[in-house]
């Protein structure tokens, strides 16, 4: 093979050979398909204050869910201290009452915090065409399942009768 003609053609043959051997097969299928269960809420605020400036009136909500947002620190705290939980009829409800200046502040960010609620509840009621009663199991259903656990929920027991839990789980 002293012949430069010759390797030419054995490297050709080479080349030809190893083209034509096909590659390993990898499978990348599973036995079964993969199963993914997703939960997600999506809440979508308006940062934007001119947009609020120039439409004052337009959405009665607005101010009430700054409000709202402005209190939910306290809100969390009384719950973390379980001091309050969620109710079955969409509001909060007391559960330990404290005595002195922090009583008062206790009981005056939970009325205004369920008086909002109801504000956007009847709003949602009268939009819907709904009942209130049905708005307020709704949001009720909604806020036992954002509450964190450990929280104080309100349920109903089978038998009828109304117990406060712990929220447990999910």
């Amino acid at each position: 093979m002293e012949n430069p003609l010759m390797r030419t053609y054995c490297a050709i043959i080479v080349v030809i050979l190893l083209a034509g051997c096909a590659a390993p097969t990898v499978n990348l299928s599973t036995a079964e398909p993969i199963k993914v269960d997703i939960s997600m809420r999506l809440d979508v605020y308006n940062h934007n204050k001119e947009a609020a400036a120039k439409d004052p009136g337009g959405n009665p909500t607005s101010t009430v869910e700054t409000r709202r947002r402005n209190r939910m620190a306290d809100i969390q705290t009384f719950k973390n201290s379980r001091l309050i939980g969620e109710g079955r009829d969409g509001l909060i409800a007391i559960r330990e009452d404290k005595s002195g200046d922090e009583g008062d502040y206790l009981r005056k960010t939970v009325n205004a915090e369920n008086d909002d609620r109801m504000e956007i509840m009847k709003a949602a009621a009268e939009k819907g065409r709904k009942s209130l009663a049905v708005i307020q199991s709704e949001q009720a259903v909604l806020w036992q399942k954002r509450s964190f656990e450990g929280e104080l929920i309100e349920v109903e027991n089978p038998d009828g009768t109304v117990a406060w839990i712990p929220k447990s789980g999910r």
